[in-house]
């Protein structure tokens, strides 16, 4: 029986690539809930879930540490496939757990369970109220900063690699 060691360093490489989309999905998502929450304890219109103008925004350090996460984590992937799902991976992940949050939030905490859950399918309508809120977080802003910063961490590491 003959081990082959590039498998291994491919093996050790994929394991290194999905731990760093999970972390950086996990960041992402706390970032996310936390303007949600933010939001919903300073907005007057916070319990208002049905308001659409009123969404959560990112703060400036929200933002620079998205950055910082984005070059870090573009920089520690192995390869150009992995960056690319990579970013597509963590992105969708973290609006996947930050719409279960908002949704969770607004059915308990806001207290929709007790209107919504008497309607049939009621809970389709908090999921839909959840998806917006995080939608609004995530398309300007997450997803721009994400993607300017994992350019940028391709850039370094462009750069650091050939000098």
């Amino acid at each position: 029986m003959r081990f082959e060691i590039g498998k291994f360093k491919r093996i050790g490489r994929r394991r290194k690539d999905v731990l760093v989309v999970v972390l950086w999905a996990a960041a992402i998502s706390l970032i996310m809930i936390k303007a949600y929450m933010l939001f919903y304890l300073q907005h007057p219109l916070g319990e208002e879930f049905w308001c659409v103008y009123a969404t959560p925004r990112l703060e400036i350090l929200d933002i620079v540490i998205l950055t910082v996460l984005s070059i870090a984590g573009t920089m520690i992937l192995s390869d150009v496939e992995s960056i690319v799902y990579g970013i597509t991976a963590s992105l969708f992940l973290s609006f996947i757990i930050a719409v279960t949050y908002a949704s969770v939030f607004i059915w308990y905490v806001i207290g929709a369970g007790q209107f919504f859950s008497q309607v049939t399918y009621g809970w389709e309508y908090v999921l839909f109220a959840g998806f917006w809120k995080m939608f609004f977080v995530m398309v300007p802003w997450v997803i721009g900063t994400s993607v300017i910063g994992s350019v940028l961490g391709i850039l370094i590491r462009t750069w650091t690699r050939t000098s």
